[in-house]
């Protein structure tokens, strides 16, 4: 994965743990990937000062990813409905081979749907709903 589409993922883990102007900062620069310079310009803040918020930032995300591990517990869970997919695409192919286990094949059809439904979930996270002001 690369630095950006990691710290990407990052940010929408543990992004409420930072500052409201931190987040802003990270997700500019990563999510809109605009530069530093318009970054400082939006702030008014000098081009260093972009730099150091992004550089803290990414330690403090990195050391929650160390201590929480969310990110590599959603890919563990990514690769083993990956390796269930493709156990049920074998038992499907086996199934599908022969006529008197069509009901089955259907079945697997259905539970490889599943599986795809699951890993896109993965790829493509919904986002999250704004979190509502209780009364």
């Amino acid at each position: 994965m690369s630095k950006n589409l990691e710290m990407g993922r990052l940010i929408d883990l543990y992004g409420g743990l930072l500052t409201e102007k931190q987040l802003d900062i990270m997700d500019l620069y990563y999510n809109d990937d605009l530069s530093l310079g318009e970054i400082a310009d939006h702030y008014d803040i000098s081009r260093q000062g972009v730099h150091d918020a992004i550089k803290r930032g990414d330690e403090a995300l990195v050391e929650y990813e160390e201590k929480l591990g969310l990110l590599k517990a959603e890919q563990a869970r990514k690769e083993e409905i990956a390796g269930f997919k493709q156990l049920a695409l074998a038992a499907f192919n086996e199934c599908n081979a022969h006529r008197s286990f069509r009901t089955v094949a259907e079945k697997i059809v259905v539970l490889l749907e599943s599986f795809d439904e699951k890993l896109e979930e993965y790829e493509n996270p919904a986002p999250e709903e704004e979190n509502k002001e209780q009364d």
